[in-house]
């Protein structure tokens, strides 16, 4: 008979069902509630107020594309109904407005690929990535491009997944970013199996398993085995990027924080590499010692036969507070990164920390059922405006380089 290894198994049980259980359970409540939708809404006026557009200018658009069919949100206010327009009918309106689109602004260049990278753990690499993912896709200086957003998740923690679709985050599945590198499937089955909707519409995820973990142990012999001739670190540009990537303005790559195969292939397939530096004297030196190695990374990506395409290694703090000693390890990190250091800074705030609580991004995460204070979601909704606009202003600036 087998030996239950002194309860890892019931322990293992135990902790699958109350994983299934929360998820349940937040799902459940968001059907309730009506919760299941991306909460956010305008007005005429406050959709006037935004870049290229006037009040005059909507009410035109509005009319005009009434007249054509187009059915806007609205919700009822007394006896009356009043609009309440989704971010696609925002969209919508630009478009209709002929406002150029991120992908018409850099058209043949192909999606922006970007990693949040750093060898230390706990230095908030998915709550970065996750929070731009969905902040690009919504920030209202930005709704005029109508931006595109894929995240792969190649962690097997798959903590991406949760943020962004928690149903896909639990137990071992097989429709992963990773199985979908390895199976080499065309872009319809990738599109069809693997990719999946988050709250937001517009921006999208490739879970992550943790089953993924056993692939990245033998990434060199399962991609000889299955993709003969494909070099171990071109996978994923070749088999998943190069195939959906003309649906995504942006794709963000995330990855546990270990140098593994996963972890070249992002190197690999990445323009723009984001560094999270946190404060904390450890932490710090941790992000050093990171920076230290990427070199060799590169030169091993070389070695293999690839040319990576990095134009950049911008560096951010996060975990942020006001210390005094948090300041002084900002001035060092803008010792370390000079010029590419960025403006903003990613805080240690409670918003951020509770928003995993309802398997939300600081984003998506609906005033109305938010755990915490509602003060404390306001403060770190208008960071990760500032913290997004900064990152969004940066990659223009790298992209304008030739």
């Amino acid at each position: 008979m087998k030996s239950n290894y002194g309860g890892v198994d019931e322990t293992a049980r135990r902790a699958n069902a109350m994983l299934r259980s929360m998820s349940d359970d937040i799902t459940d409540r968001r059907n309730e509630y009506g919760l299941d939708q991306y909460y956010q809404t305008f007005t005429r006026n406050s959709v006037a107020n935004l870049p290229k557009l006037s009040r005059r200018a909507v009410e035109q658009a509005i009319e005009e594309m009434e007249s054509k069919g187009h059915v806007f949100g609205k919700k009822d206010a007394g006896n009356a109904k009043h609009y309440a327009l989704t971010i696609q009918d925002v969209v919508d309106i630009y478009a209709h407005r002929k406002v150029p689109k991120y992908r018409d602004i850099h058209a043949g260049e192909g999606p922006f690929v970007i990693f949040v990278v750093n060898l230390k753990g706990g230095v908030s690499k998915t709550v970065s990535t996750v929070t731009l993912a969905h902040g690009l896709r919504v920030h209202p200086d930005l709704l005029q491009y109508d931006l595109r957003t894929l995240v792969i998740d190649l962690d097997p923690q798959a903590s991406s997944t949760m943020f962004l679709n928690h149903a896909n985050s639990i137990g071992s599945i097989m429709e992963t970013a990773a199985q979908a590198m390895l199976n080499d499937l065309d872009a319809d089955q990738i599109k069809e199996d693997i990719i999946k909707p988050t709250i937001i519409p517009g921006v999208d995820v490739m879970p992550a398993s943790i089953d993924d973990g056993f692939i990245a142990s033998q990434w060199n012999n399962l991609v000889n085995e299955h993709l003969p001739g494909v070099l171990p670190s071109e996978v994923l540009r070749r088999n998943i990027i190069d195939r959906v990537g003309k649906d995504y303005d942006f794709i963000f790559i995330d990855t546990g924080p270990h140098l593994d195969a996963f972890m070249l292939n992002a190197i690999a397939a990445s323009d723009l590499l984001l560094t999270p530096t946190p404060p904390a004297q450890v932490d710090f030196h941790s992000t050093l010692k990171y920076l230290t190695r990427l070199p060799e990374m590169l030169e091993q990506l070389e070695e293999e036969g690839i040319n990576p395409r990095i134009k950049g290694n911008i560096g951010f703090m996060s975990k942020m507070t006001s210390k005094r000693d948090h300041e002084m390890t900002h001035g060092l990190a803008r010792d370390v990164f000079t010029s590419y250091i960025l403006d903003a800074s990613l805080p240690r705030l409670d918003g951020f920390e509770r928003c995993g609580e309802s398997f939300d991004t600081i984003v998506s995460a609906d005033p109305g059922s938010y755990p915490g204070s509602a003060e404390a979601l306001k403060n770190a909704k208008r960071e990760a405006e500032r913290f997004t606009q900064a990152v969004f202003k940066r990659i223009e600036f790298v992209r304008s380089i030739k």
